[in-house]
């Protein structure tokens, strides 16, 4: 089991500075943009507002976004555990973000994108409630998640 962005429900506050933080990493050629649209995590509330998610890739063992891309641009890293995405490869078809029972791969710019578990996640450092951690393999975490996940869908 590899490293992977783990998710506290109770401490989020819906204050999207995650996804704030983590716009700063992938914005283009170099310039830093606090774009939400453009960041790997995405926050979401349940229709009666009483339940804030942060949706982030749970690195799953068997993940279904990759088997359902037709490209081959969805791998596991057999070394960390990690799925990553190719944008070389990628058709933006959007078949990953169907497959994902998570809502946890988005289309930025017409390319999947997912949580690639930064070495240093900007995510983790700026959520000033601890609603984010970087976790190895707490799979007790991560089945806490999946279901708060299926009852807050994006």
């Amino acid at each position: 089991m590899g490293r992977r962005i783990a998710f506290q429900e109770e401490r989020c506050t819906q204050c999207h500075l995650c996804e704030l933080h983590c716009s700063l990493a992938f914005g283009e050629k170099g310039i830093f943009e606090y774009r939400p649209s453009i960041a790997r995590i995405r926050v979401t509330a349940n229709d009666d507002e009483t339940k804030y998610v942060a949706h982030v890739c749970l690195q799953c063992e068997d993940p279904l976004c990759l088997p359902a891309c037709p490209t081959g641009a969805i791998t596991k890293d057999a070394a960390t555990g990690v799925v990553l995405v190719e944008d070389a490869l990628c058709v933006g078809c959007a078949s990953c973000v169907e497959a994902c029972p998570f809502d946890c791969i988005f289309l930025v710019r017409d390319l999947a994108v997912k949580c690639e578990v930064c070495d240093d996640p900007l995510c983790v450092k700026a959520c000033a409630v601890g609603a984010l951690s970087l976790v190895d393999g707490d799979e007790e975490t991560r089945r806490k998640q999946t279901q708060v996940y299926g009852e807050v869908r994006l």
